[in-house]
């Protein structure tokens, strides 16, 4: 006869899965990067995905600062992390991940150096912790985690998200697993924790849902306006910043100087200046070629001689702008055909606005770091509009963290910022920079046939039937990947293109001044032992963390033990259940 479980035979199945340790230790010396976790809040299920849209995860928004050594955390509701089956209600022992996605401090003077970080204001910031005894919206951290190691604020949009802990997870073909859109308090990230495998044969998907760009509006100055400006709270002085970690609207109003014009808050995309200037490109990874806000000039686009009529390229030295970070949207209004190849912007000869460098900054590179902060992709800026015909900048790609035994497939895991609006029936307005590309940390022993993309979102393109043109959008700049484990899946951190126009005065240089996102870093690599993980809280044993080198063996330093011992210290662990199962 079966008996039923009972607290002591769940107890007693957690412990028996620490047999799987020594398959760790064997990783090891062939190359594992697998860092053995064994107990957990339940026995966790398989789960299966068949549909698309599927959010694995739960968020809830922190309610008051939580610091350093905190033992618990007070969120606005606790009930948002419960999950239905076979996820089901928060319980102890379930892992969370804590992340304050915002909080910078950026330079606001009305200078081209608007946006500059001067202080991170924990942005970023992140670590994992097992939940203690829950109590109305008060969820503990359990006590093995010793508290918190950082500090968050909840000014800052500290968001606490439910990690999915599963055994196996399949994605199948058609189907994906997406996070919640990050909305300014919570979402954008999704994070899975397989005690065995994840198998994506379709889509692990964080896509145009981190931070927000820029709303497009329909107010702009008089269209001989020639104002230089970075950052203005008047809508007729440009198009709308794109969000970032340092905020938003309201807080690029409040303490930015306005949340228009085309400087770049952060890794936001600077807003298109008047008039109708289009909209720059969002960022997050680093190319490690410095910032000037002015993208990567396409070199092999039509018409390229004439970006050495560019501003620009005489501020570079006579030389193209590699600038890392987001696209730098295009010139200004104008609506006379002249040779664009020939006749440099800002001359009165092109009429209108006199086709001015005008478009939104691209946004500035992050220093992501998987041991300690991560960011969502920042929001492209919107172009400049009157006409009820611009675009709004796209949404950054998030944050997508995986931990697995195994993670394969023929699918695709992917951050990539969404596209530009490109503009709309009548095409006389500016159109939105593209999304940055977000950031995709995976730890594994080893690593299928998947695809990892965190991809800059493409510019938006300018559609017109008339000899009137604007500033097409920026492209958005890559994303970060960091992986750790066997295996070399395909990893895409490209900077997305810029947007083109169709103007008939046009057609020898349709980029028409906008450039393209830098690349991101796709070949970082997330070393498990350096996570910000809680080990703690469960009986769970000191399993080393194992790093993979080209060599194949654990890398010098890593808290790796030889076989023999790891055998003999969970000999000792099992000891004493074994003695009460041979006494029941």
């Amino acid at each position: 006869m079966t008996r039923p479980p009972t607290a002591a035979t769940r107890g007693r199945t957690r412990w028996l899965l620490v047999a799987a340790a020594p398959v760790a230790a064997v990783a090891c010396a062939s190359g594992g990067n697998w860092d053995a976790k064994v107990g957990s809040a339940a026995t966790a299920p398989d789960v299966t995905v068949s549909t698309p849209g599927t959010v694995l995860n739960g968020y809830a928004v922190l309610a008051s600062d939580a610091g350093i050594g905190a033992i618990s955390l007070l969120l606005s509701s606790a009930n948002a992390l419960s999950l239905p089956p076979p996820l089901g209600p928060l319980a102890q022992g379930d892992l969370l991940l804590v992340i304050q996605m915002q909080g910078a401090v950026i330079d606001s003077s009305n200078s081209a150096g608007y946006g500059y970080v001067i202080d991170e204001g924990g942005a970023g910031t992140y670590e994992l912790v097992r939940a203690g005894i829950v109590n109305g919206n008060r969820v503990g951290i359990s006590a093995g985690c010793g508290g918190l190691t950082r500090h968050y604020r909840a000014a800052g949009r500290t968001q606490v998200v439910r990690v999915a802990h599963v055994n196996d997870l399949v994605v199948s073909s058609g189907a994906s697993v997406v996070a919640r859109p990050w909305d300014g308090a919570r979402g954008g990230v999704v994070a899975i924790d397989a005690d065995g495998t994840v198998t994506v044969r379709g889509a692990v998907d964080a896509g145009g849902r981190g931070f927000r760009g820029g709303v497009r509006d329909n107010n702009s100055a008089n269209s001989a306006a020639a104002d230089q400006l970075y950052r203005s709270t008047d809508s007729a002085d440009g198009g709308e910043k794109g969000e970032s970690i340092a905020g938003f609207e309201t807080d690029y109003d409040t303490v930015g100087g306005g949340r228009y014009c085309r400087g770049a808050p952060a890794n936001g995309g600077g807003g298109g200046t008047s008039h109708n200037g289009g909209g720059g490109g969002g960022a997050n990874g680093d190319s490690g070629d410095g910032w000037s806000g002015d993208g990567v000039m396409d070199m092999a686009t039509i018409g390229a001689a004439a970006w050495s009529l560019d501003p620009a390229w005489a501020y570079h030295g006579g030389n193209p702008t590699h600038s890392s970070g987001g696209g730098r949207g295009g010139y200004t209004f104008s609506f006379s055909d002249q040779d664009a190849l020939t006749v440099p912007p800002g001359d009165s000869r092109w009429a209108g606005n006199f086709r001015r460098e005008r478009g939104g900054h691209g946004g500035h590179p992050l220093k992501n770091d998987p041991a300690e902060r991560i960011f969502a992709g920042g929001g492209g800026g919107a172009g400049d509009s009157n006409n009820n015909a611009g675009g709004s900048g796209g949404a950054g790609g998030g944050v997508v963290w995986m931990r697995a035994a195994a993670i394969g497939g023929t699918g695709l895991v992917t951050a990539d910022g969404a596209p530009g609006e490109n503009t709309r029936p009548a095409g006389n307005d500016g159109p939105g920079g593209g999304g940055a590309g977000g950031t995709i940390v995976a730890v594994s022993n080893s690593f299928g046939g998947l695809t990892f993309s965190a991809r800059g979102g493409k510019g938006g393109n300018q559609n017109i039937a008339t000899l009137e043109a604007e500033g097409p959008g920026g492209g958005g700049g890559g994303g970060f990947i960091a992986l750790g484990g066997m295996g070399a899946p395909a990893r895409i951190a490209v900077g997305g293109s810029n947007g083109t126009t169709n103007s008939a005065s046009l057609t020898e240089f349709p980029a028409n001044g906008a450039t393209l996102g830098a690349a991101g870093q796709p070949d970082e690599v997330a070393v498990a032992a350096a996570l910000p993980i809680c080990r703690g809280g469960i009986p769970e044993p000191a399993a080393p963390a194992f790093n993979v080198q080209g060599s194949g063996g654990c890398e010098v330093g890593a808290p790796a033990r030889a076989a023999g011992a790891t055998i003999a210290a969970l000999a000792a662990l099992l000891a004493p259940l074994l003695r009460r199962r041979r006494r029941a």
